[in-house]
């Protein structure tokens, strides 16, 4: 019996130690259950997600978009018809109207408004305690939750061309007007007109146009008027004179060129070609110490009339290549030969001579291939249609084109052509100046692309106020920086559709700033770019603008400023290994010209000590 007993009492505790282990682990499952984990134990109703906009309404979430979606999790089923009645979302100004949809076995509702909600207004999504369970599940607390709107930040309109200039023979632009986003309501634009054209010397559509209710463009196309005077190169300044359900956010201002034909195709003459850069040295047309029978090839171009000649877009072949319609050059924006200039255009190479007055490009391709037995130079307007062509079977009939030497008119300008030994025994070439090696009484000056210069560069904004360059109450590291250009030439520089890079945006082919259309720097103007903020719209006499980046990311120790036209040819670049070599960029001050425009670059308190900086002025603080 004593045997029984001790094994029954052994069972009994074994029965004991088990119950109380499984009691153990489930009071150790339960608390480590998170609260949101946790299983209904009850018939409770209970919100367990809330979103709006698929963010989570617990943040009072702001900058809410007018049209919300609201997303509410609860436990259990519901009365679609009880939470209906129960559930709002109001603000100030009273409920807002909703559209009700479920899923998940009516346990997930998603929420939306009727009509947009308003600005910068704060509304609340909210229910009271109630039955409102499928199963007479109560929900035993109040829920709200509340979400702000976004501010209002109104429609804007901007302007812009879809041709830089247009000829006096009949041709049309168009103006566009496009919104920043679609609107509810027609959006007119109202529209003045100011330039140097007369207004006998275009018709516009119209002075205003409308962007319907719904879209985002609008426009009016502009007609040049032909007549029989000889002209200089006119302008039309399109600018808004006020807008109904929109706002102008910046300045608009588009700026068309009209050209005269009234000389165009006659007045513009080849004068000289290189055709046969002869051997070794002698061959260095373009001046850069090395002969290539490539990039030594010029060809000499005279505007031989009274009014500037604007080559932008114009396209240049050789007979090889028009049959394949590949151009080999194409001529920058902004290439304007000023009346009775010179524009002496090379194959390639970096040109360093002695020009004259003329202005100086080399070919977008590097090469011209002009053929020394039998060839053609075609060029072509910016429109496709022939403008100019030297042909040598016809203008240098019985002349040897491989003779070490140029072919050359002589007299120059009105002569026919000849070789240039036959007209100076002493030259085989004279690329920019007259046969006789002088200057031409009448010229233009700077070269092509750099007529535009970079005057001064902030890298490095001094700390605290002193930094402020744009003056917009802010010192900022990257939106303070800038970069003053100057158009150092006596016609107007069409930056639209520029791309501005420094070197590594440059390398993945991104740019820091696009140039908007219209941007167009008149003659021996000053244009400033800093890198974001909200400059003052002039500084002394300059053109002000901000980086479409917000960044220019100028770096202190080593970089470069590309500048790359609207085809993508490189057209402006500053190194500061070359161009600024031995000066500190880190140095709280900006590089600048001394003296101004032609000086060599200098730190800024070198040139003057008591200014770090001086963007849109000289070096000494006064207007240019």
């Amino acid at each position: 019996m004593k045997t029984k007993t001790l094994k029954n009492t052994i069972m009994k505790n074994r029965s004991l130690n088990t119950a109380l282990l499984l009691v153990a682990m489930i009071f150790v499952a339960l608390s480590g259950c998170k609260e949101e984990d946790d299983m209904p134990i009850s018939n409770a109703l209970r919100v367990l997600t809330a979103k709006v906009n698929d963010v989570n309404l617990k943040d009072e979430p702001t900058g809410v978009e007018q049209q919300v979606s609201v997303e509410l999790v609860f436990s259990h089923t519901l009365n679609t018809t009880a939470f209906e009645s129960a559930l709002s979302v109001s603000s100030g100004s009273g409920e807002v109207a909703l559209n009700f949809a479920y899923s998940n076995s009516n346990s997930i509702v998603t929420i939306t408004n009727v009509n947009e909600l308003d600005y910068e207004t704060v509304y609340t999504v909210a229910m009271e305690p109630g039955a409102y369970g499928e199963a007479g599940n109560e929900l035993d607390e109040a829920v709200a939750f509340s979400f702000t709107v976004k501010e209002f930040v109104p429609p804007n309109v901007t302007l812009a061309k879809n041709v830089p200039s247009i000829s006096e023979d009949g041709e049309v632009a168009t103006i566009t007007g496009t919104l920043s986003e679609p609107v509810n309501n027609d959006v007119t634009v109202n529209l003045a007109f100011a330039g140097t054209a007369a207004a006998t010397d275009f018709v516009a559509s119209a002075t205003s146009f409308v962007i319907p209710a719904g879209e985002l463009t609008g426009s009016i196309t502009i007609t040049a008027v032909n007549d029989v005077e000889v002209e200089s190169l006119e302008n039309i300044l399109i600018t808004i004179e006020s807008i109904t359900n929109a706002i102008e956010a910046t300045p608009q201002e588009v700026s068309l060129s009209i050209t005269d034909n009234d000389s165009a195709g006659r007045g513009f003459i080849i004068n000289e070609v290189l055709f046969d850069p002869p051997s070794g040295d002698a061959g260095d047309a373009n001046g850069d110490g090395t002969r290539s029978a490539s990039e030594d090839e010029f060809i000499e171009f005279v505007n031989d009339s009274d009014v500037p000649m604007d080559l932008s877009g114009f396209t240049l072949y050789d007979a090889t290549n028009f049959e394949t319609n590949t151009p080999r050059h194409t001529f920058p924006a902004g290439t304007i030969v000023p009346a009775h200039g010179v524009y002496v255009l090379f194959g390639g190479g970096n040109p360093g001579g002695d020009f004259g007055t003329a202005m100086v490009g080399v070919s977008t391709t590097g090469n011209m291939n002009l053929n020394n037995a039998d060839d053609q130079i075609i060029i072509l307007d910016a429109t496709g249609n022939e403008f100019l062509v030297f042909d040598t079977q016809v203008d240098g009939a019985g002349i040897d084109f491989g003779a070490d030497q140029s072919v050359t008119r002589s007299p120059d300008i009105t002569g026919d052509f000849t070789l240039h030994t036959t007209a100076n025994a002493s030259l085989t070439f004279s690329p920019g100046k007259m046969n006789d090696g002088t200057n031409f009484e009448a010229g233009g000056g700077g070269n092509t692309g750099l007529g535009l210069i970079i005057n001064e560069v902030l890298f490095d904004p001094p700390s605290g106020d002193a930094g402020d360059a744009n003056l917009d109450g802010t010192r900022s590291a990257s939106e303070d920086e800038f970069i003053e250009f100057i158009n150092d030439s006596d016609s107007p520089i069409d930056l639209s559709g520029f791309t501005l890079y420094d070197e590594d945006n440059f390398a993945i082919n991104t740019p820091r700033h696009t140039f908007p259309a219209g941007t167009v720097i008149p003659a021996h103007g000053v244009y400033v770019l800093f890198g974001g903020g909200a400059p003052a719209a002039t500084i002394g006499n300059a053109m002000v603008g901000v980086t479409t980046t917000g960044n220019m990311n100028l770096n202190n120790a080593g970089d470069k400023i590309i500048i790359l036209d609207a085809s993508g040819n490189e057209y402006l670049t500053f190194d500061t290994a070359v161009d600024g070599s031995g000066l500190d960029f880190g140095s709280d001050q900006s590089i600048t010209r001394s003296p101004d425009i032609t000086g060599g670059y200098t730190l800024h308190e070198t040139a003057n000590a008591s200014l770090a900086f001086s963007p849109g002025k000289k070096v000494d603080g006064t207007d240019f």
